[in-house]
């Protein structure tokens, strides 16, 4: 009996302390760099370049609070390239390696409205060291208000935590 106390108590040692994995007071950076291009029967379409940087603060242990920009440059072959810019606030919640969130993000393209949509995220992070992190994640998004476009992404970026 005294075994099995030992044990269940060592077990729950161990996974307190893989769920308090960030602290409060823990700061993120990081962020994505992309580039595609498309193709129409094998000729050239366009490109896209993707610059979208990010910091988070822990409002308390494993709850980052996050503020992130994006920049999208589209070029059609032949032709002027339109960029849009965004930005979002939103939260993560942070369980050992995986993190799943939300955040309101307002997008503007040249001279047109803004449009908002709502980002429900999820993803993993794998250790490059104490650190850095390779972030791999999945993305939703959803129009609000008149806005009805929508969509889905995978993507891979870099975070530090420190």
């Amino acid at each position: 009996m005294r075994k099995l106390i030992t044990v269940i108590a060592t077990l729950g040692l161990m996974l307190s302390f893989s769920f308090a994995q960030f602290e409060k007071g823990t700061m993120s950076a990081g962020g994505t760099l992309g580039w595609s291009s498309s193709t129409y029967d094998g000729e050239a379409v366009s490109s896209t370049l993707t610059i979208a940087p990010s910091v988070g603060y822990f409002a308390m242990d494993n709850l980052g609070v996050n503020f992130g920009l994006s920049m999208v440059t589209a070029t059609p072959e032949g032709g002027d390239g339109v960029t849009t810019t965004a930005f979002g606030l939103g939260a993560k919640y942070y369980m050992n390696s995986m993190y799943a969130g939300g955040s309101f993000n307002s997008l503007t393209a040249g001279e047109a409205d803004a449009v908002t949509h709502l980002l429900i995220e999820a993803g993993y992070l794998y250790g490059l060291s104490d650190a850095v992190f390779l972030d791999a994640g999945f993305d939703y998004t959803m129009g609000m208000g008149d806005n009805k476009a929508g969509g889905m992404a995978l993507g891979v970026g870099v975070v530090t935590f420190f």
